[in-house]
């Protein structure tokens, strides 16, 4: 499938396209660039979190994106056929611990490190072969069952029963799809914390049921991350046009049938997808805290940076999560922009621009942080922190806001009371205001 075929359509029309373009990558790559972001600029991040808690011991992370590689890795099979030529112990060993495919690897890998840290937790990785929608079941039926073939370590279901159907003990890939596997799955979760990687707009629409037992799992930390192909959401939206079944899933799904004043006015015109989008986003408020449309930039050549057909939306009931997926966004549009400027000509002129356009962001922060302090009279830092997060989401890092309201209390601007057993710590300049502390907003 040609995802960038909308806007290859829109460069041809306008005649944009005076020279050969590098060629772009393919949605395997895409996605696959996209999980290795989420593991390690928020995921690591989001599961230091939860072990500070010492609540929780693991954390599950449920991949049904699809377009995965389920394949072995051949060093890693190579080093696997060597140990089992041993004897005894080695040869064992070699039989319990079957190869690591390619997309669990990354999981794995963190788990590792984060048991390794002060504070221990688990990342648990269940990648689902089918991805978000039906893809499988045809097989299933044939079988004359409701089973579900595993490939990992497996373990029966909470209650013990035996019911066709197990899943990875620790990390493994299931051969079935969200919608086929998805009340038993978040039946063996419980209460432990998960990320979801869901496709609304895959091969099958998603309706309303399909996603309300994640939006009812408030007693558990439930993130969402949906990854909606705007070239596929289109089409499902043309076509529930034209399908009464299709416009009521599409309208149970959003919860309203505005989408129908989205729809193109001429054949040549594809729907309005950020409406759209904009409307699955409200439906989703009421259920979340905050619900986050991202963008996801990518690299298309020397300088050249092009705004990928997917948007990302994230969805949490977390603050420690917004947080950590605000920095994970901001990071990576500003690695991004450091690695479009590599190597181009003039590259350290193109860097001091950046860097004087951070500078001037960076007191617009300022004054905006001052108006809001004094016209809502905010006292704790955190809350008006957490403020102005979600108004510039994705654009400063957390550390960005600290050294904010640092640099305005060592100029006056505000004044800080500290709380007790805070009021002698060292450092006094670089302090960040906490809970326990009273801003004062000098009034001009």
């Amino acid at each position: 499938m040609n995802l960038w075929a909308d806007y290859d359509n829109q460069q041809a029309l306008t005649g944009t396209v005076g020279h050969k373009q590098a060629r772009r990558p393919t949605e395997k790559i895409i996605l696959s660039s996209l999980r290795q972001w989420l593991l390690q600029d928020y995921a690591s991040v989001y599961c230091r979190s939860l072990a500070a808690m010492r609540i929780y011991r693991r954390c599950f992370w449920i991949d049904a994106w699809g377009a995965i590689d389920t394949r072995p890795n051949s060093l890693e099979m190579s080093q696997s056929q060597e140990v089992g030529t041993g004897k005894g112990r080695q040869k064992n060993t070699a039989q319990t611990m079957p190869p690591v495919p390619p997309v669990l690897q990354p999981v794995v890998s963190l788990s590792q490190a984060l048991a390794q840290g002060s504070k221990p937790i688990a990342l648990n990785g269940i990648v689902l072969e089918a991805g978000s929608s039906r893809r499988k079941e045809g097989r299933a039926s044939q079988n004359g069952n409701d089973s579900v073939e595993v490939e990992a370590s497996t373990v029966l279901l909470k209650d013990g029963q035996k019911d066709g159907l197990t899943l990875p003990k620790e990390s493994g890939i299931v051969r079935a799809s969200w919608l086929e596997i998805a009340p038993r799955l978040l039946n063996f979760l419980e209460q432990s914390p998960a990320i979801f990687l869901l496709n609304p707009f895959g091969h099958t629409l998603f309706s309303y049921e399909n996603l309300a037992p994640l939006y009812q799992r408030k007693t558990a930390p439930t993130e969402l991350a949906l990854l909606i192909p705007h070239q596929q959401a289109g089409l499902h939206v043309i076509r529930a046009a034209r399908s009464p079944a299709g416009a009521a899933t599409l309208t149970a799904l959003l919860r309203t049938d505005r989408w129908k004043a989205l729809l193109p006015k001429g054949e040549e015109t594809a729907p309005d997808l950020a409406g759209v989008i904009e409307l699955l986003r409200s439906s989703m408020q009421q259920h979340f805290l905050w619900v986050q449309p991202i963008a996801l930039p990518l690299l298309a050549g020397a300088a050249v940076v092009e705004t990928a057909p997917y948007t990302l939306l994230f969805a949490t009931r977390s603050k420690d999560s917004l947080v950590s997926m605000n920095d994970a966004v901001c990071l990576y549009h500003r690695h991004l922009t450091e690695q479009s400027l590599r190597g181009v000509l003039g590259e350290e002129w193109f860097a001091t621009q950046q860097q004087e356009r951070f500078v001037e962001e960076l007191q617009l922060l300022r004054q905006r942080t001052l108006h809001l302090g004094k016209t809502q009279r905010v006292r704790r830092w955190p809350d008006l922190r957490q403020q102005l997060l979600v108004e510039h989401f994705g654009r400063f890092t957390l550390h960005d806001y600290d050294e904010v309201i640092g640099e305005l209390l060592i100029k006056g601007y505000v004044r800080c009371e500290w709380g007790r057993g805070r009021r002698h710590a060292e450092d006094e300049e670089r302090r960040v205001p906490g809970n326990e502390d009273t801003l004062l907003f000098a009034v001009s």
